[in-house]
């Protein structure tokens, strides 16, 4: 008798499938089954919401510790900064977005240009 042995990171990611369908369920449960008040609504919207990022988690997994290649290194960071920036001004993504979009043109044709 053979032990089949699971990898724990195989075991993460059953669990965060677990996960996204207990919070969808949840969702689809409270809108359904209960009266729509504002307490209801915003419990079923936000268990959905957790349940669809939980369930983008489960499908993205394989690829987690692979990095991206097309992306160049330090981006992600600059891709949160603009995040933080748009959370606060919302109106500099007239701004921004261009400009981000610029840097990341000129870091692939630097990298090209490299190799």
């Amino acid at each position: 008798m053979t032990k089949s042995r699971i990898n724990p990171s195989e075991l993460r990611r059953i669990a965060v499938l677990f996960v996204a369908i207990a919070c969808l369920s949840v969702c689809a449960w409270l809108t359904v089954r209960f009266e729509q008040t504002a307490n209801v609504k915003m419990l079923a919207a936000a268990t959905g919401r957790i349940g669809l990022i939980f369930g983008a988690l489960w499908l993205a997994w394989p690829t987690l510790r692979r990095p991206a290649n097309w992306l160049p290194p330090g981006f992600a960071m600059l891709g949160v900064l603009f995040l933080g920036v748009l959370a606060v001004q919302p109106r500099s993504v007239l701004v921004l977005a261009p400009l981000l979009v610029g840097l990341l043109t000129l870091a692939s044709i630097v990298r090209k240009f490299r190799k």
